[in-house]
């Protein structure tokens, strides 16, 4: 096995996978101000999501390896993209209260 051939089979899997665990770790622990106003790059995570469910469920003709982490990476961008969109929400409703006149808080 080339060197390259082993940058593209374990390197990339690998980075990627750390990628999505950071986006879930921030989704986790970072403040869901962050998340305050749309962007357009936010769409990104379920085209990704879509893209690496879609292999991982039906490549076929994809290795075990290949497919595994695609679907563990695919579970992490799934459960990172749910975290933050309910963590987002809690806030926001938080703000409204708060920001609300006559409001007991």
């Amino acid at each position: 096995m080339s060197f390259w051939e082993a940058v593209s089979r374990f390197g990339v899997p690998s980075l990627v996978f750390v990628g999505a665990a950071v986006a879930a770790s921030v989704a986790f622990f970072g403040s869901p101000a962050d998340f305050s106003r749309p962007h357009g790059w936010q769409w990104a995570w379920v085209g990704l999501w879509l893209m690496m469910s879609a292999e991982a469920a039906f490549g076929t003709e994809r290795s075990w390896f290949e497919r595994a982490w695609k679907g563990a990476t695919a579970l992490l961008v799934a459960v990172a993209c749910a975290v933050a969109a309910w963590r987002h929400y809690r806030w926001r409703r938080l703000e409204r209260t708060r920001l609300t006149p006559g409001s007991a808080g």
